[in-house]
């Protein structure tokens, strides 16, 4: 699963760091490629629901293969376009099938060690993600760009084909027979009706985090190249960079959660994260903005790796992908309006508006966190 992790998230960030300036070539405007976020988002949000019912009903394994060897073999279509409406649907397929899998994703990887092993388990699963984004984006960066990034669109497309062949070959399912058999059993149809206060505290964790992070969303490769005046190899160096020091954040993350807990340590995350990136919105040359960009990465995957664990935590294995998938797309509703309110806040007012208040509204998770139980969750 980490190998073939790697090499998809590779893969995906040979070009998804460029899209609005994929966007930009086919002569969207700022409000325009906001939109092309917002179905971005919206495709994320209806594909988590039937991916956990899906992953709990037939197992996690298939839904991910399926879901890669789609997902990303329908990047192709982008070859194709001609314009930014064109390229919104191609988007909207792509992502669609591509998040099919997250809920799958998320419970083979808790499922494949024990409960105290999770946080260990999520980081080092992060680490080799996070390694495949940093080099994804150097590459990416580098690659040839005649025109509508053509090589950047054939990289996401071969690495996802390839390891969703390999994981076709390689990947153990983790769901049980008997699990899966429990799942359509009379009590088991209607777990949203019956979902815990853990389980609420999280969704409100993540509506919050989610709004804010998708305010600056589609905003970063414009703002680094017309803003802080980074040219495209320094902004793919950028995130390269940021997303290598996110891969020892999340080796870390194991260690940090068992010292402190898991919510100790998002809340921690939060709150350094968004302070850092302060200096990168002002940073008056590139080696200054790859340096705090990188260090709020650094902290920024405290959160996601603890996200996952106590999502991991607060559900029981029968129901935890459906859980899963129902709280990614509640929680993801707050990230569908955020990419055109950030745009809308730069055109109205200016470029460092919607960062700012991104990095605010984020402080705001600290305060389900306070009240959110730990207490691992399993089958009784």
């Amino acid at each position: 699963m980490s190998l073939t992790a790697f090499l998809i998230n590779f893969g995906a960030q040979a070009f998804q760091p460029f899209i609005p300036l994929y966007l930009d070539s086919l002569q969207a405007n700022i409000p325009q490629i906001g939109m092309v976020y917002v179905s971005i988002a919206l495709a994320t949000n209806l594909a988590s629901i039937p991916g956990g019912i899906l992953a709990d009903k037939i197992g996690r394994k298939i839904i991910i293969v399926i879901g890669n060897a789609l997902g990303f073999g329908l990047f192709l279509l982008l070859l194709g376009v001609s314009t930014w409406t064109m390229a919104l649907v191609a988007l909207f397929a792509a992502t669609a099938f591509s998040t099919l899998v997250q809920p799958a994703y998320s419970s083979s990887v808790a499922e494949s060690v024990k409960v105290g092993e999770r946080s260990r388990a999520f980081g080092t699963f992060f680490a080799l993600v996070y390694l495949g984004l940093a080099l994804g984006s150097v590459f990416g960066g580098r690659l040839p760009n005649p025109g509508r990034f053509e090589f950047n669109i054939i990289v996401i497309a071969a690495m996802g084909l390839g390891a969703a062949a390999l994981r076709a070959i390689f990947l153990r399912e983790t769901l049980s027979r008997n699990t899966i058999a429990s799942v359509t059993r009379p009590q088991q149809r209607f777990f949203a009706r019956r979902l815990s206060r853990s389980v609420w505290l999280v969704l409100a964790v993540m509506l919050l985090y989610n709004f804010a992070a998708g305010l600056g969303q589609p905003l970063y490769a414009l703002f680094s190249t017309r803003q802080l005046s980074l040219s495209q190899n320094d902004f793919g160096l950028m995130v390269g960079v940021g997303y290598l020091a996110a891969m020892f954040g999340a080796f870390g993350a194991g260690k940090i959660s068992k010292k402190l807990g898991v919510r100790n340590m998002m809340m921690l995350s939060v709150v350094l994260s968004g302070l850092l990136l302060l200096p990168w919105l002002y940073a008056p040359n590139s080696l200054v903005a790859i340096g705090f960009f990188a260090i709020s990465g650094f902290f920024a995957q405290f959160f996601f790796v603890g996200n996952q664990t106590l999502l991991a935590n607060v559900t029981r294995p029968e129901e935890r992908s459906s859980i899963i998938g129902l709280v990614t797309t509640i929680a993801g509703l707050s990230s569908i309006i955020a990419p055109y309110a950030g745009s809308e806040l730069w055109v109205t007012f200016e470029a460092r508006i919607p960062f700012l208040i991104s990095i605010v509204i984020s402080a705001l998770v600290v305060l389900p966190l306070l009240v959110l139980r730990e207490t691992p969750l399993e089958s009784t």
